[in-house]
This record gives C-alpha cells, structure tokens and sequence, in this order.
C-alpha cells in the first residue's frame, strides 16, 4: 500500500528505519521501505543493520544524483502507489505517526498529503541556532495556518504523495539541475491544480546546519528563483522575498541596491551569527541579496 522513500547523505538513518519498520509492521498493511545513499562520504556501523529488517531496500549510489534525482529514483523504483518522503534527519513525533498517515490517504481522494513539521523546543549549539529559529517560527506551523495556504505551506522533509503525481511534477524540475527547488515544485502543483491535503501529523526535525552554511543555501535558493522568474516559469509574486524584491527594484536605482548590500552585508551578518539572530534581520538580508543578484 506505501512506499517510505527515505534518501540519505552522511546521515546515521537506522533509528529512523527502525522508527518507521516497527510503526507500518503493526498496521499490518503492506509496505516497503527504501533508503537510497546518495554517494555519502562518511560510513556508519549501523548500515549493515538495515539489511537485517524486512520489506528495507538500501542502495548506495556510485555517485551524487542531488536530491531531486535521488526522490525521482526513488519513486520511479517505487512498488506502491503511495510514496511518503522523509528526510534522514526527520523522526516520527509519536509511535502513531504510520498508523495515522495510512488512516488519512485511505480514502485515496488528494494528491498529496502534507502532516506538518514540528521542531524540539531546546535550541541546539549556537553554531546551528539560526536554522533551528527558522524552522521552529516559520516552517512549524498550525494546521490551520498551513490550511490558509495549503501549496505554500507544503515542507519535503516529510510528505507523502500519489507516485504518478510526483513523477509528473518532479519530470519538469528535473532538467534544471539546481538548489532551492521547492517552491517551484509547490507552484506546479498549484498552477495544475493538483489537491493537497494538510492534517494533524507532524514529523519532527532533528538536523540543522551550521548558521554559514544555512546562509549559503539561502543565497542559493535565491539565486535560483531569481532564474526561475527569469525565464518566466514562476511568477515573483508566488515567493514573499521575490514579491517585495522586485517592488524594491522597481523604486530603487541599482547603484542603491548595490551600495546597500555592500555596506549592511557585514552588521547583518554579524547578527545572523550570533547567538540570538534575528529572523526580521535574516528577511532583510534575503531582500537585499535578492535585490544586488537581481539588477537588470
């Protein structure tokens, strides 16, 4: 009936295999559950134990696909018709996190069924801490709100989809070949009306990343969209950052923007670093770097 399509890189997954294997074994329904290794560098004790537990596929890959790819693999080799993803760093939030998911799709009416993130309430190191806030203020959001914007309010880190429905989608995302992808995915699915359920049924994230490299995937997924409106497959608006940033060029001379981004880049930074960043400081910091990538 499900597919769990787990992808990891340098990520210890046995705890959440494990997690996953035990919930679906008492559901008794049918499933499978595939980890997929994205070429990793660093090996851990606990893979051979993967092979020991029933209805587990582990592959490791000869060399990194990139995430989409690696999802695209993975739900093209897919058995069921019903693929939940889950990031290597995501843990189920209660022992009923399967029982409910499969409980939910079993009327088989949507496309994609999106349970929520949840994020532990004590903040990890300081070195991490501006992804933790990030998470916790703006990607942990009540099922209501995420109801007001359901395609919006879509994480990957835990979602399950209609395989069909993602090979479709993920099809278009696949020749591009860059990072920050996910907005974009959420827009097709909007613009192709495809139905998004959201319930009550958070995973919990367990990994952040250092604060510079947060930044730098920041940056990234700026550059990315920046393309994408570019070339006229996203509109600006759909994104609040794009949104305000091309108001900000419409009644900014470039010269400014440049200027501003030169000379706030470093105090911004500086808070951003620290060990109490400030998200308002972060938003400021994305509109600005948005604004210099986006000069023409």
């Amino acid at each position: 009936m499900i597919t769990v399509a787990i992808p990891t890189y340098n990520y210890n997954v046995y705890p959440l295999v494990r997690e996953a294997h035990k919930q679906l074994d008492k559901t008794g329904v049918p499933y499978e559950i595939l980890v997929y290794d994205d070429a990793s560098t660093q090996t851990f004790d606990t893979t051979d134990l993967l092979l020991t537990l029933s209805n587990v596929v582990y592959k490791k890959m000869p060399a990194n696909l990139g995430r989409l790819a690696l999802r695209y693999q993975m739900a093209s080799e897919a058995r069921y018709d019903w693929v939940l993803f889950m990031d290597a760093d995501m843990f189920p939030k209660d022992r009923f996190f399967m029982a409910k998911l499969l409980k939910t799709i079993e009327n088989k009416t949507a496309d994609v069924y999106f349970g929520g993130i949840d994020v532990p309430a004590n903040p990890p190191s300081p070195q991490k801490i501006l992804r933790w806030k990030y998470g916790k203020e703006r990607e942990s959001l009540p099922l209501d709100i995420r109801q007001k914007n359901p395609y919006k309010s879509l994480i990957s880190g835990s979602i399950c989809f209609n395989k069909n429905i993602f090979l479709t989608e993920a099809q278009v995302l696949l020749p591009l070949k860059k990072y920050g992808l996910d907005a974009y995915f959420s827009y097709l699915l909007k613009k192709h009306d495809r139905t998004v359920v959201h319930y009550q049924n958070p995973a919990t994230h367990l990994g952040f990343e250092d604060n510079p490299i947060f930044i730098k995937k920041t940056e990234e997924a700026l550059q990315t969209y920046n393309y994408l409106i570019s070339k006229k497959l996203m509109p600006a608006d759909y994104i609040k950052v794009t949104s305000y940033g091309q108001n900000f060029k419409k009644w900014t001379p470039s010269f400014v923007r440049q200027k501003l981004y030169r000379l706030l880049k470093p105090l911004l930074c500086r808070n951003l670093l620290s060990r109490n960043p400030s998200l308002f400081v972060f938003d400021i910091y994305k509109l600005l770097y948005y604004s210099q990538i986006n000069l023409s």
